[in-house]
């Protein structure tokens, strides 16, 4: 398989290509959660908001100590946070996502598990919290991807709940380079090649 053939669906990544310059999502590696004819939704794996779960969910009873890192999903729809795992059974509702992975799930099971894991936080490798997301309308992905914004990946099982504690850049380094030589080259190029 070449660098960045793979499908565009849910469970694979979209790592930023070396030339995006949006803050947003420079540097970023992004989870497909759901793509089809009307757009794509996602979740930025790799960059961490600065707040914890308590910060966000501290309204509500079952979270209000709660410690557990949250990420920046992405820019849009700020005031939501989601939430991946793979605890089908200890949280069910969610939505599968490929790769052993679930979107969602019924809010007050996800406060029950993290009240008994507790203390964790960044450690647990079966919970990975965001706040907002990151979504493209009908063709608009399409369009990014054809300018060349955008590289597509196989999915990584564990990979979003291994982002924790980890800097935006190292994750989507490693990321590129476990796809052989050429995203190893791609992982270290400049934005711009000017600044050679």
């Amino acid at each position: 398989m070449t660098l960045g053939s793979a499908k565009l669906e849910a469970g694979c990544l979209l790592a930023a290509a070396p030339t995006m310059l949006d803050p947003s999502f420079m540097h970023t590696v992004v989870l497909i959660c759901a793509a089809d004819a009307q757009g794509a939704m996602g979740l930025i794996l790799n960059d961490y908001s600065g707040f914890s779960s308590g910060d966000l969910l501290g309204g509500h009873e079952a979270f209000e100590d709660s410690d557990f890192p949250v990420a920046q999903g992405g820019p849009v729809g700020r005031d939501q946070v989601h939430f991946l795992h793979n605890l089908p059974e200890s949280i069910p509702g969610g939505r599968a996502v490929p790769e052993g992975m679930y979107l969602g799930g019924e809010i007050e099971k996800l406060g029950d598990w993290m009240a008994q894991n507790q203390g964790q936080g960044a450690t647990q490798r079966s919970l990975a919290l965001f706040v907002g997301y990151s979504g493209w309308g009908a063709g608009q992905l399409d369009q990014e991807l054809a300018e060349g914004s955008w590289l597509i990946l196989p999915g990584q099982k564990g990979l979003p709940f291994e982002c924790q504690g980890q800097s935006r850049e190292g994750v989507w380094r490693r990321v590129l380079s476990a796809q052989g030589d050429q995203g190893r080259y791609l992982s270290y190029a400049p934005p711009d090649p000017n600044w050679n």
